[in-house]
């Protein structure tokens, strides 16, 4: 069940990852997560199962840090990405976020998202789609992401993924 006070603060942690993203303000959002954060998105393995284990099967994208987020967003600030100059403009959603307390310290969190990318090089758009599961937990200060799951529906997009995508 769905504790309003945990969803309340993944709410806001959730919707201020969206203002970072679509602002492309990547310091920001880099400390929204955890040093030691999991960063997931597996594969599909058929129609209906995806992969299951990073370590053995096909992900999307997987990291076991936030430096290889950073790595991702120096990339991404760097222009040396031809795929990705210039950078897609996005807006990114979030609903259905229901939420629970695992200890006093930690929420697990699971919502659903949709993100509108625009790419001015080939004047395109398009939708990329799914849910996240998450794990947030309570450092000194704030609450950060340490374990984040991302699904993506429909994986067959027209364009390259990347964290400012999904």
């Amino acid at each position: 069940m769905a504790d309003p006070n945990a969803t309340a603060i993944a709410t806001a942690l959730l919707y201020r990852e969206c203002r970072c993203l679509d602002a492309r303000d990547w310091q920001q959002w880099l400390e929204l997560y955890d040093p030691d954060v999991v960063y997931w998105v597996p594969a599909w393995r058929d129609e209906h199962t995806q992969t299951s284990d990073p370590d053995t099967e096909i992900s999307q994208i997987y990291h076991e840090s936030r430096r290889g987020l950073q790595e991702r967003v120096m990339r991404a600030q760097s222009g040396k990405s031809v795929t990705a100059m210039p950078l897609p403009r996005t807006t990114h959603f979030v609903t259905n976020i229901e939420a629970e307390f695992e200890s006093a310290s930690e929420i697990s969190v699971r919502a659903n998202w949709l993100v509108q990318v625009y790419n001015p090089r080939t004047e395109s758009q398009h939708s990329n789609f799914g849910d996240y599961e998450l794990r947030l937990k309570q450092d000194a200060r704030r609450w950060v992401i340490c374990w984040k799951k991302i699904k993506i529906q429909n994986d067959l997009v027209p364009a390259l993924i990347d964290f400012y995508t999904l």
